[in-house]
């Protein structure tokens, strides 16, 4: 994959949420729907129980630890809060896109994505790395890896903090399967057959029960 910063993980990430421009909105103090995209302060109140920190532009919150979230849909939360949709941030200065039902047609490939699905099968490949078979809320089936680097990173900062873990059980299917990474075109090769699928090349992954 093209995508493969020497970042460590947790560096990524905080620099992800250091860079989202928010100084250029003002919203440092500010609570309420923003013009950006990011979630309300009510909206937030349900992951009140998450780690931030005032280290953003203009002392603003920023989530710290995605690996608390107890859904992926409090992870998409916590990220749309730190990366909201209509700002372009993060390392590669692009917007995130939050893709919860499906993969639009004309998606540019390189776009920095965020996805929600149901796992249908889960592997790690003879590399170290991480393949993931995930079905879309349209029933579109997309194929996500994540490299040897990033996927043993993350195991190893997850066993880390001791209480919270990002992987919980990745490979058994049913389980909903969500992180952000990279969109990488219609290069993925299907379970069955030679349809090729939408490929994403994964830098932060989770499994949750929902």
């Amino acid at each position: 994959m093209r995508h493969q910063p020497s970042l460590s993980l947790s560096a990524l990430l905080l620099l992800s949420s250091l860079t989202t421009g928010c100084d250029r909105l003002g919203l440092g103090g500010q609570s309420g729907p923003v013009a950006d995209g990011a979630p309300s302060e009510q909206e937030l109140q349900k992951i009140s129980y998450m780690a931030s920190a005032d280290s953003g532009p203009n002392g603003r919150k920023l989530y710290t630890h995605f690996e608390q979230a107890k859904t992926c849909g409090d992870f998409e939360l916590a990220m749309r809060w730190n990366r909201p949709p209509n700002i372009e941030s993060g390392p590669f200065h692009k917007k995130m896109i939050y893709l919860t039902a499906s993969v639009p047609a004309d998606l540019p490939r390189d776009s920095e994505v965020f996805i929600t699905g149901t796992i249908e099968q889960g592997e790690t490949l003879p590399s170290g790395a991480a393949r993931w078979y995930v079905k879309m809320r349209d029933g579109a089936r997309i194929q996500a890896i994540e490299t040897a680097d990033y996927y043993e990173k993350e195991e190893q900062e997850s066993q880390e903090g001791g209480k919270a873990t990002a992987l919980v059980e990745p490979n058994r299917p049913r389980r909903i399967f969500c992180g952000n990474g990279v969109y990488e075109g219609l290069r993925g090769k299907d379970l069955e057959g030679d349809k090729k699928l939408p490929l994403v090349s994964m830098l932060f992954t989770m499994d949750r029960k929902k």
